[in-house]
């Protein structure tokens, strides 16, 4: 009779523990339920944001608007305000219209200029060139290139073409504004070109001289870019005319 009273108070006792743990479990995957439908305030992008562009731009010009998200669904370092820390610091890409502001996106602007990586003591020099000038377009930005130059001889009776600079680093292609593609984007899709549909802004960075040297003979004569391997080869030469052209 003992035993079997002594059942029963164990039976009982199990089912309200197990009844308890039930209780805490659905308690517990209610909040978590809860939290993740809770309602956060977030900043998404007006318009685009060139890379470049400081916080303190982005609050000044109020490029940023604050909508409400359930908190679940957004990242963990979305920005619901744009602290004063991040005032000297700059979006290292393109923020897209209606985009996810994000903390990750902003870093020190040593190197930018305007939203291109100009690496230092160079500058950015944009030239424009047909389709076919420059590699049907394969031409993509942080491609490593050389390029050349067809010009007249002084007595204007035929044609050079020489290396005009052996290897620069292509910053961006295509126009600002325009579908352009910088090197300081994560995209790295070319760009479309311009209105004409033939003809493409490419930017490279080089130095001083070399920018005064590119400038003259985008004016002067006819450019043409190669695409270059680490293994390429490159060097200044006299190149070819047309006495030279075959051997």
């Amino acid at each position: 009779m003992t035993r079997r009273i002594v059942g029963v108070l164990l039976a009982i006792i199990l089912a309200v523990l197990g009844t308890v743990a039930v209780l805490v479990y659905v308690k517990a995957a209610q909040s978590r339920v809860a939290d993740g439908q809770r309602a956060v305030r977030v900043l998404i992008a007006k318009q685009r944001i060139p890379a470049g562009t400081t916080g303190e731009s982005i609050r000044g010009r109020a490029l940023v608007d604050e909508v409400v998200m359930p908190a679940l669904s957004v990242p963990v370092d979305t920005l619901s305000a744009m602290p004063t820390e991040l005032d000297r610091l700059v979006v290292t890409s393109d923020v897209q219209p209606r985009q996810l502001l994000l903390r990750g996106m902003f870093g020190a602007a040593t190197r930018l200029s305007g939203g291109l990586n100009v690496p230092e003591k160079s500058v950015a020099v944009s030239v424009e060139i047909q389709i076919n000038e420059q590699v049907g377009g394969y031409v993509r930005p942080g491609s490593q290139i050389a390029i050349f130059d067809t010009y007249d001889t002084p007595d204007k009776q035929s044609k050079i073409t020489r290396v005009l600079l052996p290897r620069v680093e292509v910053l961006a292609v295509g126009q600002f504004g325009a579908g352009g593609v910088t090197s300081a984007q994560r995209n790295g899709d070319a760009a479309s070109g311009d209105s004409s549909g033939n003809v493409l802004v490419v930017t490279v960075a080089v130095s001083q001289a070399d920018a005064e040297r590119l400038i003259h003979a985008s004016r002067t004569g006819l450019l043409y870019f190669a695409l270059l391997t680490d293994s390429s080869e490159v060097k200044p030469g006299p190149g070819v005319d047309n006495r030279t052209l075959f051997p």
